[in-house]
């Protein structure tokens, strides 16, 4: 793949992770109040993101909104991912900037971008590339530049240490007890790169994350996960893949 693709993908990587501020509909193993509730702002918060640790598996859905968006930033991300480096997921852009789609398992990575995306990323003298490329997914490594860092998204650890960074960056506070989708939680607020962010923390069984909120200068994002739920291992067929190299 010609290096101005590759240094797309790879920018593109390297932001997606940072971009989401994890919330989570955790699966609870046990329905009985866990006491977090109790707790102060900061270990509420601490113990969310312990409970990231212990989970096998993640799926993380994200919706942004923002009159400022371009056909460069994410608007919506749906990931299924566990330990076992199975990974399946779907990226989608503002205004017309298509969508990508992710698959990985164990060290091998596909990618399948739709014809908008194509158009709007490949460089003028590549534009023949489009009809070519449209429906097929590209297969590497995460050893290979580009996918390597796109493969980020497909880390549990990469939206564990985001949740981490974002509610450690200044003074947290206690709200209220609530419910998110029938889920009863204990929110924590704050700040995080001048949005205000809600975090809704499981009040019962482990204290995962449920929701992740941030709004601010007409940008809004909510994030939702589910831990602990069987990711799909399957890969696609050689007869819709053209290798990364080619």
């Amino acid at each position: 793949m010609p290096r101005t693709r590759k240094a797309t993908l790879g920018a593109l990587g390297a932001t997606l992770c940072a971009t989401v501020l994890v919330g989570t509909a955790g699966t609870a193993h046990a329905q009985d109040d866990n006491g977090v509730a109790k707790e102060s702002a900061t270990d509420i918060a601490n113990r969310a993101v312990s409970a990231f640790n212990d989970a096998r598996s993640l799926h993380v859905t994200t919706e942004r909104t923002g009159s400022g968006l371009s056909r460069t930033d994410a608007t919506s991300l749906d990931v299924s991912a566990d330990r076992d480096n199975n990974c399946v997921g779907t990226v989608g852009f503002a205004a017309d900037g298509g969508s990508l789609e992710v698959v990985r398992h164990a060290d091998k990575v596909w990618l399948k971008a739709d014809a908008a995306w194509l158009r709007n990323n490949l460089p003028a003298g590549e534009s023949q590339d489009v009809q070519k490329l449209e429906g097929k997914f590209l297969q590497g490594t995460t050893q290979d530049q580009g996918l390597s860092d796109l493969a980020r998204i497909c880390s549990i650890n990469e939206y564990r240490d985001t949740l981490k960074d974002a509610t450690s960056a200044g003074t947290l506070k206690k709200g209220s007890e609530t419910t998110v989708d029938g889920k009863p939680v204990i929110d924590v607020t704050g700040k995080h790169d001048g949005m205000d962010l809600t975090l809704s923390v499981s009040t019962q069984g482990k204290p995962f994350p449920v929701r992740a909120t941030s709004k601010g200068d007409g940008d809004s994002q909510t994030t939702n996960f589910t831990f602990d739920q069987p990711v799909p291992d399957k890969t696609p067929p050689a007869g819709e893949t053209v290798p990364w190299g080619g």
